[in-house]
């Protein structure tokens, strides 16, 4: 054969080969089309659920806390769009899913104005949350003027606002809109976004904003970085009120303003009390001083308020992040307010700093039911469990006794002589014995470092008692081990 006849021989062959495959790629196509029309025959079984209950899973789906804005097809209720035709058809016509606007860049989104819109009208009859955090200003001035215009148009609805925005922002929000009518609002929180270069508000700032018309629910309001008179508010029928890096002075202007308080939290930036009197507070119940996040708890002088202010009425007490916790202070505080204290919780400032508490009549006699000690100190500890079994006149009805970040150094009391000393008093004050609440709980926890667990080991004669406790009934937590769990 020639070699041009074995060529065109070849050619034909593998012309015949690819008809042949062509015609199976065509049956095996046809065989699929077939089989996707089955399948999409079927109803799958969570399409069949009546829409009010793929609708209450669909809320279940909602991020207890977000870690972006509302705007990520990452997360609920976008997401819950981008499923199928279906899916986003439930979620679109389902209220609840929009009831939080959060938005923690609002310079980084131009469409705004649009998303707002979008968002408001899917949650019909609803309230709202809105957090707003970032500059709106820097967005483009029409797309500011019409988010606050749809702003406007939703702040009836409006049930929850934070603001977390610029001096500049506030300023044009209340000159274009006015006084607003929030019939729902029940909780507002403001934050000063100050410039890079600013520390605090401008001391010649005095501009008082009227945004806040009728408001007839609001009965819970947070400040940081500004004094309530920032607002128009009315501050007399406010029962929460939380304020963040105060001076003393403001704190007790804050405290003069809203007689009808029941529950205050306050973080303060500096503790110059000349001049000032003692302040008595009828209504207060709850009162926590903490240190402020702002400043990295540079300037945690919370406690110091309690040299200026009398609760008599005091029912919860928590001073977080104290630094140089003065335990005298809070001896005289007791004393001259002799609170129904029920709760009190104590924690300094570093893991390094110890607490100590006074064995004195105005301590002793709380009717504590809950105590909580962080870092407590060793001296402290062996005084007070050296009575507490036998002294029915040291905290009698106390039933839940919590002492965390134990820790050796710099006269801490460390896991293993906690247990020591606790163990007989701890099991008395179990025992039903007349003058005494049965304690019901006893947790303690050693100190972690930077959230890692350093494994211990300890006696087991030091765990028994407490294991025999726990088999009776008494909720029992000792944590000392590296897997950051309960021994007992």
């Amino acid at each position: 054969m020639s070699n041009t006849a074995a060529l065109r021989a070849q050619v034909s062959d593998l012309t015949l080969a690819i008809a042949r495959h062509e015609q199976l790629l065509d049956d095996m196509r046809t065989r699929l089309r077939n089989l996707q029309s089955q399948l999409d025959s079927i109803v799958y079984p969570v399409l069949n659920l009546p829409h009010e209950i793929t609708s209450e899973f669909f809320v279940h789906c909602l991020p207890p806390k977000r870690q972006k804005d509302v705007v990520n097809v990452m997360e609920a209720p976008l997401l819950l769009t981008h499923v199928c035709r279906a899916w986003r058809q439930i979620a679109i016509s389902t209220p609840a899913l929009w009831t939080t606007f959060d938005i923690q860049n609002a310079s980084s989104l131009p469409r705004l104005p649009e998303i707002a819109t979008a968002w408001f009208e899917r949650t019909r009859k609803c309230p709202l949350s809105v957090r707003i955090h970032g500059s709106l200003q820097s967005n483009v001035t029409s797309n500011f003027r019409a988010f606050m215009e749809k702003f406007r148009d939703y702040s009836s609805k409006i049930r929850s606002l934070e603001l977390h925005t610029s001096l500049e922002d506030f300023e044009e929000m209340g000159s274009h809109l006015g006084v607003l009518d929030f019939p729902l609002l029940q909780k507002l929180s403001i934050r000063v976004l100050l410039d890079e270069d600013q520390e605090d508000i401008p001391a010649d700032y005095n501009g008082i904003h009227r945004m806040f018309g009728g408001v007839p629910l609001l009965h819970n309001v947070l400040m940081a970085e500004v004094v309530p008179l920032f607002v128009a508010l009315p501050w007399q029928q406010l029962t929460k009120f939380t304020g963040e890096r105060y001076t003393v002075e403001e704190c007790l202007e804050a405290l003069h303003l809203m007689p009808n308080l029941t529950e205050c939290a306050f973080s303060l930036s500096d503790e110059d009390a000349d001049g000032l009197e003692i302040f008595s507070h009828p209504n207060i119940q709850h009162l926590i001083l903490f240190e402020s996040m702002s400043d990295l708890g540079i300037m945690a002088n919370s406690a110091c308020i309690l040299t200026l202010v009398t609760l008599p009425n005091l029912q919860t007490l928590e001073i977080l992040g104290a630094d140089d916790f003065d335990e005298e202070e809070l001896n005289s505080f007791l004393l001259r307010s002799s609170p129904p204290l029920q709760r009190l919780a104590v924690r300094p400032l570093d893991s390094e700093d110890i607490t100590t508490l006074q064995l004195d009549p105005p301590f002793m006699a709380l009717r504590l039911t809950d105590l909580e000690l962080w870092h407590p100190g060793r001296t402290f500890l062996l005084l007070f469990f050296d009575a507490f079994g036998w002294d029915s006149g040291l905290l009698p009805q106390l039933r839940k006794l919590s002492l965390l970040g134990c820790h050796s150094e710099d006269g801490g009391a460390d896991v293993y002589d906690i247990l020591q000393w606790a163990a007989v008093p701890v099991t008395t004050r179990w025992d039903v014995i007349a003058g005494y609440a049965q304690l019901q709980s006893f947790r303690v926890v050693h100190r972690t470092y930077g959230g890692a667990h350093f494994g211990k080991s300890y006696p087991q004669a030091a765990l028994l008692p407490f294991r025999k406790l726990k088999a009776s009934g008494m909720d029992v937590y000792v944590q000392f081990g590296s897997e950051g769990k309960s021994e007992i």
